[in-house]
């Protein structure tokens, strides 16, 4: 075994204009909102009013990051109030997860403040005083979403939030460590961080309506979410090497963690990429056998499991310069921003 590389670890990894990254196809089609550039520039004037946006440097950054067209294609049959919500929703989550959880300096004195109020947002409906940043935002994100969904369908995305706060410690903990975790550690804690899962329980009110809790909880599909999950979160993951490899000491990132291992980087990218062409290949069969015999609700959410999956893709490949090469390295060097 040849022994363990430090690429992952260092400044400016050797090799990353080297990297040969992969393409990857889906057996559906994707969609866009024809709503996406309004909801883009209101997106832009609600996170001003709420005080979301530091400075004009980050919101240089969020006018070429695009979140609005991200809600647009992975959302393309929502009506306008559920999809304006998805955005500002988007907008806030980047926006919070950058400053609270995955900077370098990630443990600060405010972390634990930040951190609960966004759960007490949603466990009372309220914020605190005076709020944390992004409280008030995130109160008008929730509070609008509550008004489009039932009191059981907010619960489902509040679930997916609650675990994104909670999860988030274990992030820092592994941040803090001195060497990686395994891949499997990895895993479980990208699956909470990455917000995928409270983005997943609007995809049925996003198309043909709620699905019942009975259809929601069915083990198949829990299976199809776990697999729109991996399948985002671990091409996001090569798409944002170009930014995390680096950040030294930071293992939050599938490729950087099989590099730590003793691979290359382009043996981490091959890897990953190739599991996620099998999560991709596991939730087409899993849905089509689902399709045979689903409701109308259940169909439709399906549908929108899989618009999460390529919206996600045509967003990287055609809108977003979020990880844009030619800002990659600043970006990773503005994490440390200090909150207003």
């Amino acid at each position: 075994m040849r022994p363990n590389r430090k690429d992952a670890e260092m400044d400016h990894p050797p090799g990353l204009d080297q990297i040969v990254y992969p393409s990857f196809e889906f057996p559906w089609s994707g969609g866009f909102h024809p709503g996406a550039t309004i909801v883009e520039e209101r997106m832009i004037e609600w996170g001003s009013a709420c005080g979301l946006i530091p400075d004009e440097e980050y919101r240089a950054r969020i006018i070429r990051t695009r979140y609005g067209f991200l809600a647009a294609r992975c959302y393309p049959r929502a009506g306008m109030k559920l999809l304006q919500a998805a955005a500002d929703y988007f907008l806030w989550f980047f926006l919070a997860d950058d400053l609270f959880v995955d900077r370098v300096d990630t443990a600060t004195a405010g972390t634990i403040a930040n951190l609960t109020a966004m759960i007490d947002v949603l466990d009372y409906n309220r914020r605190r005083t005076p709020p944390a940043y992004g409280e008030t935002a995130w109160l008008d994100v929730c509070g609008r979403l509550r008004g489009c969904l039932s009191a059981e369908h907010f619960e489902r995305f509040a679930a997916g939030m609650r675990m994104w706060a909670s999860t988030a410690g274990l992030q820092i903990i592994n941040h803090l460590q001195p060497r990686p975790i395994e891949i499997c550690h990895y895993e479980t804690i990208r699956r909470h961080t990455s917000g995928m899962n409270p983005c997943l329980a609007l995809s049925d009110a996003a198309n043909a309506g709620p699905v019942t809790p009975d259809e929601y909880h069915q083990p198949a599909v829990q299976r199809m979410r776990m697999h729109a999950n991996n399948i985002v979160c671990w091409s996001n993951d090569i798409q944002s090497l170009a930014v995390e490899a680096r950040q030294p000491g930071q293992f939050r990132n599938m490729v950087t963690v099989y590099a730590s291992q003793g691979r290359t980087l382009q043996e981490g990218v091959d890897i990953t990429a190739q599991r996620v062409r099998k999560e991709i290949s596991g939730l087409a069969r899993l849905s089509q056998e689902a399709e045979e015999h689903a409701s109308a609700a259940l169909l439709g959410y399906i549908t929108g499991i899989k618009d999460w999956t390529r919206g996600y893709q045509d967003w990287f490949d055609q809108d977003t310069e979020r990880y844009a090469a030619a800002h990659a390295a600043h970006d990773a060097d503005d994490r440390g921003i200090t909150l207003p």
